[in-house]
């Protein structure tokens, strides 16, 4: 919470004169919309944009969402509700979870008949959730916040992993809100130390890698020590990115600022 209060007063203090200045300058580009949010990520890079998304929840805390409330979307398009009784962790997914319905039967579901599944948090979770970036430019820019600030839910989908077989699990869903484009799951277990409290860092605990999913193809394992070398590949297919992130401005600290402007220029 200290480190938020400090994010915030710090794009406040950001000079209003200075930030105008750069705007107005990328809206003289011929695609105006392109100028203002390139421009606009540009600032919050230097200001708040360190941790767009929500916190990783390692394989060692999943026992703090037994019995909780759940939401599961099966492929077939039904809806069940009831509450998370346990799931089988394998890496950094689950490959089969128990559901208790609300007629107190237990059902066992596995990630192929499973589109997303959501888990109630606790009110730690909730705080500690909800990403820095987000809401400080919650009425500046176009994205659907009710999905990134009301963390009510830790959202899990059905991915293919990078392995040689084709393998389904639940991941984590790391950057609701701003997915349209590439969904970006957790890879638990790859992050530097840090103090954790209910399976959330609380401070250090920087990701070294995320997976990368677009398209509804098989996830990509995107790193810290490539991501400058990858970062062509990865946005190939929108121009402006490349255009305007080259070099010095290629940092894996900005890497969720990346995945939001991307889904909002890239459409």
């Amino acid at each position: 919470m200290f480190k938020f209060i400090q994010n915030m007063n710090s794009l406040q203090a950001f000079s209003s004169s200075r930030a105008h200045s750069f705007i107005q300058k990328t809206l003289n580009m011929k695609n105006k919309k392109i100028g203002f949010l390139v421009g606009l990520a540009l600032i919050l890079t230097t200001n708040a944009f360190s941790q767009g998304f929500v916190e990783t929840v390692e394989e060692g805390s999943m026992s703090t969402f037994f019995n909780n409330a759940c939401i599961l979307n099966l492929a077939s398009g039904e809806e069940i509700t009831g509450k998370f009784v346990n799931g089988t962790y394998i890496n950094n997914g689950f490959s089969k979870i128990t559901v208790k319905l609300e007629n107190g039967e237990k059902a066992k579901f596995e990630p192929e008949q499973i589109s997303s599944l959501k888990i109630k948090t606790t009110k730690l979770m909730q705080l500690m959730m909800v990403s820095e970036a987000s809401s400080s430019i919650k009425e500046m820019v176009n994205a659907d916040f009710n999905e990134i600030v009301n963390r009510d839910y830790v959202i899990f989908e059905t991915a293919l992993t990078p392995r040689k077989t084709d393998t389904p699990r639940l991941l984590q869903l790391l950057n609701p809100g701003f997915d349209s484009k590439i969904k970006v799951f957790a890879q638990p277990g790859k992050q530097t130390a840090g103090i954790s409290v209910g399976g959330l860092n609380l401070t250090g605990g920087e990701d070294r890698a995320y997976l990368f999913v677009k398209n509804g193809e098989k996830a990509v394992e995107v790193k810290k020590g490539s991501y400058k070398e990858n970062f062509e590949e990865l946005y190939s297919d929108c121009p402006a990115m490349l255009d305007n992130f080259k070099g010095e401005k290629i940092k894996w600290d900005d890497v969720a600022l990346h995945v939001y402007v991307y889904d909002q220029l890239c459409k």
